[in-house]
């Protein structure tokens, strides 16, 4: 694959890298200034861009497709899997990477504050960089993801509109209930009676 390199399987998928995930260090330098918080938080990073990936590999595989191959891009990755069985499940998979990033922003701002209070200048020197990533660079990827535009999840994912009006508008008309004027009743009710009495008949007749 060009321009990628191969990263082994992780969790049974094969996982390939573009070059451009490493321009996240120079930048994170140029907003960090240092190269071992800009190495730092270009790991967390990657670990981000590998979980939206993974969000969308464990719904392909929940809702029974196989998961083929993840590529991981600059801005964005890939992951390929087998034709989704209806558009429901399509929906949930484009979801699912966004909801990845919204589970590793939960637990970053929790954290959040106990990382703060730390008195370990260890652990500051690797809090500031991941906690910026987490959330910040988090916030910013999960808007981009949802762009509904070319190979973004939000041209998928934003099918979910018109996806739950049809919804609504099927249950909609499958609980409505016919109703009937008093005549249409007593005309339904005589037009039963004497279909049942001509059915009687012709069963109480004796075979010549």
């Amino acid at each position: 694959m060009q321009n990628h390199w191969q990263l082994g399987r992780w969790a049974g998928i094969p996982v390939s890298m573009h070059w451009t995930v490493l321009l996240a260090l120079p930048w994170l330098y140029l907003m960090l200034g240092d190269w071992l918080a800009a190495l730092i938080g270009s790991a967390a990073y990657f670990l981000l861009l590998l979980a939206h990936e993974f969000g969308h590999a464990a719904a392909a595989r929940w809702r029974g497709l196989t998961v083929d191959a993840i590529t991981l891009n600059g801005l964005h990755g890939e992951t390929a899997h087998g034709y989704p069985r209806s558009t429901g499940d399509d929906i949930l998979i484009a979801w699912s990477g966004v909801a990845a990033q919204a589970v590793i922003l939960l637990l970053a701002l929790l954290a959040g504050p106990y990382l703060e209070t730390a008195s370990s200048r260890a652990v500051a020197t690797v809090a500031a960089p991941v906690m910026m990533v987490f959330t910040r660079w988090n916030l910013f990827l999960m808007v981009v993801a949802l762009l509904p535009i070319g190979p973004m999840d939000g041209h998928r994912a934003w099918a979910v509109i018109p996806w739950v009006r049809q919804s609504l508008r099927r249950r909609r008309r499958s609980g409505k209930v016919v109703k009937l004027d008093s005549a249409k009743r007593r005309a339904l009710q005589k037009q039963s009676e004497k279909t049942a009495a001509e059915i009687i008949q012709r069963l109480g007749k004796k075979p010549k």
